[in-house]
């Protein structure tokens, strides 16, 4: 998985601590512990969005546009891991269409494929379902308690 949908949520939450002062590329990237060209890529999806406002320069950085509690997880995920996600890289088998007697006795090289790809399909649906559930509020809760998301999932169900 990417991790953009990390970096979205580390960068929202960070913003929202350190409010109301700007934060830069470099200050965050120092807290994800990543490149900060990786993280303005993401924040510039985050601005065009309305998330976030941001500016460059001696005084630029970047503030949160929306409380917490108007930003919907799944939302976000939905934002930084498209649906449309390639499981090529998790599947075995004949990608090329090869018929039974171009690979092994078995259909099984020539079907797994597409058969993986429902399953991850439907599991991804579900992940969406379930993120959607939240706001950025809850993560703040559970990162500040450990152990809120278990206790909300458990009341709600």
């Amino acid at each position: 998985m990417k991790l953009d949908f990390s970096v979205a949520v580390h960068s929202l939450l960070y913003l929202d601590e350190s409010r109301p002062r700007k934060i830069t590329s470099a200050e965050l990237a120092k807290s994800l512990q990543l490149n900060p060209v990786m993280i303005r890529n993401i924040l510039s999806v985050l601005h065009k969005q309305g998330y976030i406002e941001g500016s460059v320069g001696k005084n630029g950085g970047y503030l949160l546009q929306r409380p917490l509690s108007d930003m919907n997880v799944g939302e976000l995920y939905d934002l930084t891991i498209p649906p449309t996600i390639s499981y090529a890289r998790f599947i075995t088998g004949d990608s090329k269409g090869l018929t039974k007697s171009d690979t092994d006795a078995t259909d099984i090289s020539a079907n797994i494929g597409e058969t993986l790809t429902d399953l991850f399909t439907l599991a991804d649906t579900d992940y969406r379902k379930f993120y959607h559930r939240f706001t950025m509020t809850d993560l703040k809760n559970d990162m500040h308690g450990h152990g809120y998301f278990i206790n909300l999932v458990n009341k709600q169900n």
